[in-house]
C-alpha cells in the first residue's frame, strides 16, 4: 500500500466527521501542530509531543528520545510529568534502544517487536509493537518512539512521520539562540562607547594606596629602666603633661635600702679601724704599716656606699624633659619585673607629631618620598588632613595584628590645622604615587594575579 495520505479520502472522512460533530484527523493534526508552535520552551514541547498524539492515534506510549551518536537518553514519556531515568523500565528501554542505535536501526524509520522473556532479570512490557521515526531536519538528534499492543497500520505511519517532522523542526527552532542584529544606530553607539572607553583608559591618574594610619609622636624621649628591678607604682596618670624633674616611676627599693644600710655600716667600721691605727702608730712603729691598709678599706667602703646610694636614688625615675607622658595602663605595670634598658614611658611633645602608615606589601611600590598623603581620621572623616611622605622602610615589618607591612612616616601640614590631632588617633591614609594610565590602574591587580598564577 502507498504510504502517501489519500487527500480525497481524508477530505471525505473529514466531511463525514464534521457532520457527526467529531474533529477530523487533519483537524487534530493541525491542532497538535499549533500547540507545538505555541510551546514556550523545549520542556513544554516534549510534554506536548508525548501526550497530544493520543488524540490522533491509538497509542500505548510515546517516548522522546535524545541521541548523541550511539548514546541514548530518554527525555519524556507519556503520562509522566517527570521522567526518572533510574527506574528499571527506563534503564531497560535505554539498553534496548542503545543496542539498536549501534546496529544502525535508529538511523531511519524502523518498526520492531519487543521480545519479552520470562527470566526474572527482564522487564515484561505490555506494548510489544514499536515504531520509531527520527526528527527532521536532524535525524541524528533523536526521534519519537511509538509503542502499542498491535502492529501499526500503513495509513497511520504518514501521520506519525508528520508528527516527528513537526516536533523536530520546532525543537530545532527552540534550541537555536536567536541573535539580533545591530541596527546602524546601535552599532554607532556601541563603537562610540568603545572608543570613548579606550580614550578614558589613557587618561593619566596618580597611583593611590589606602592603608591604616595613626598619629604618633615625633622623636619622643624614652624613659627606660636604669637597672633591673620591680615596678612598685607609676606616679603619673597616662597622657599627662609633666614638667622636667617630675617623678614618674617608683621601683621597689627594699633591697637597695638594705644594701645602702650595710654599706654605711661598713663605712663606720672602716673609719674606726683607721682612727685606731692612727693612734696606735704614736707608740708602736709596727702600727704605722696598718694605716695604709685601713685607709684602703675606708676608700673601698666609701665607694661601696656611694654605689648603694646611687642605686637607691634610681628607684625613683624622673623625667629630664617636659611633655606628654605616654604609656598603656598603671595597673599593667604594678608589680612587673623590668630589665635594664626596658622602655616604660615615652615623653612626647604634643606639638610635634607624625603620621605613621602601615602600607600593605602588594602596593609598596607607590611609596615615593615627598608623595602626597591624605589622612581620613576615624573621628572626623569629613575633613581630611594633608601630609607629605618623609620616609619609608625598605623591609616589611610585623604589625600588631600579625601582618607584614612597610612602615612609612608623613609630616602633617600644620598650616591648615586649627586643632592638632591627638597622639594615638587612628584612621585611613591615602598615599598618592606616580601617575599611570587609568586602564593600568584598574587592571593592575588582575594583571598581577594573572602573572603570579601563570608565571609569565
Amino acid at each position: 500500500m502507498s504510504a502517501a495520505i489519500d487527500i480525497k479520502k481524508t477530505r471525505n472522512n473529514g466531511l463525514a466527521q464534521a457532520k457527526s460533530g467529531s474533529p477530523s484527523p487533519l483537524q487534530v493534526l493541525l491542532s497538535i501542530e499549533g500547540d507545538a508552535l505555541a510551546a514556550e520552551d523545549i520542556l513544554s514541547l516534549k510534554h506536548i509531543a508525548v501526550n497530544k498524539p493520543r488524540s490522533l492515534l491509538k497509542i500505548g506510549h510515546v517516548i522522546w528520545i535524545h541521541r548523541e551518536g550511539n548514546s541514548i537518553r530518554l527525555d519524556a514519556i507519556s503520562s509522566q510529568s517527570q521522567l526518572d531515568r533510574t527506574t528499571p523500565f527506563a534503564q531497560w528501554m535505554t539498553t534496548e534502544l542503545t543496542s539498536r542505535a549501534r546496529d544502525k536501526t535508529l538511523d531511519t524509520e524502523a518498526e520492531w517487536r519487543f521480545e519479552n522473556r520470562s527470566d526474572e532479570s527482564s522487564i515484561t512490557y505490555p506494548f510489544s509493537h514499536a515504531y520509531f521515526v527520527p526528527f527532521s531536519p536532524n535525524p541524528k538528534a533523536g526521534g519519537l518512539l511509538f509503542t502499542r499492543d498491535e502492529a501499526f497500520k500503513d495509513n497511520e505511519k504518514p501521520k506519525i512521520k508528520r508528527l516527528a517532522q513537526i516536533f523536530g523542526v520546532t525543537a530545532s527552532a527552540l534550541g537555536q539562540k536567536k541573535r539580533s542584529r545591530m541596527t546602524p544606530k546601535k552599532r554607532t553607539y556601541f563603537y562610540g562607547t568603545l572608543i570613548a572607553l579606550g580614550l578614558i583608559s589613557l587618561v593619566p591618574v596618580p597611583m593611590t594606596t589606602l592603608a591604616p594610619a595613626e598619629i604618633v609622636a615625633q622623636n619622643p624621649y624614652v624613659i627606660t629602666a636604669p637597672m633591673d628591678g620591680v615596678v612598685e607604682q607609676i606616679l603619673v596618670p597616662p597622657n599627662t603633661l609633666v614638667e622636667a624633674n617630675t617623678p614618674l616611676v617608683r621601683l621597689v627599693d627594699t633591697t637597695y635600702k638594705n644594701e645602702y644600710y650595710l654599706a654605711e655600716q661598713e663605712q663606720f667600721v672602716a673609719d674606726a679601724k683607721l682612727r685606731q691605727a692612727s693612734l696606735t702608730s704614736f707608740i708602736d712603729n709596727k702600727a704605722k704599716r696598718e694605716i695604709a691598709v685601713a685607709q684602703a678599706e675606708k676608700t673601698m667602703a666609701s665607694a661601696r656606699q656611694n654605689y648603694a646610694r646611687d642605686r637607691l636614688s634610681k628607684t625613683v625615675i624622673k623625667t629630664p624633659t617636659s611633655g606628654l607622658a605616654i604609656y598603656s595602663d598603671p595597673t599593667d605595670w604594678a608589680g612587673r619585673p623590668i630589665s635594664t634598658g626596658e622602655t616604660i614611658i615615652k615623653i612626647a611633645d604634643p606639638a610635634r607629631v607624625l603620621l605613621r602608615i602601615d602600607v600593605p606589601l602588594t602596593v609598596g611600590e607607590t611609596l615615593q618620598k615627598e608623595s602626597r598623603v591624605r589622612m581620613f581620621l576615624d573621628s572626623n572623616p569629613i575633613e581630611p588632613i594633608e601630609a607629605e611622605l618623609v620616609s619609608a622602610s625598605f623591609y616589611a615589618q610585623p604589625t600588631p595584628n600579625g601582618q607584614m607591612a612597610y612602615e612609612a612616616y608623613a609630616a602633617l601640614d600644620l598650616s591648615d590645622l586649627d586643632n592638632l590631632p591627638r597622639i594615638g588617633t587612628r584612621g585611613v591614609a591615602k598615599v598618592y604615587g606616580e601617575s599611570a594610565p587609568l586602564g593600568f590602574w584598574l587592571l593592575r591587580r588582575p594583571i598581577t594575579i594573572a602573572r603570579q598564577f601563570l608565571g609569565i
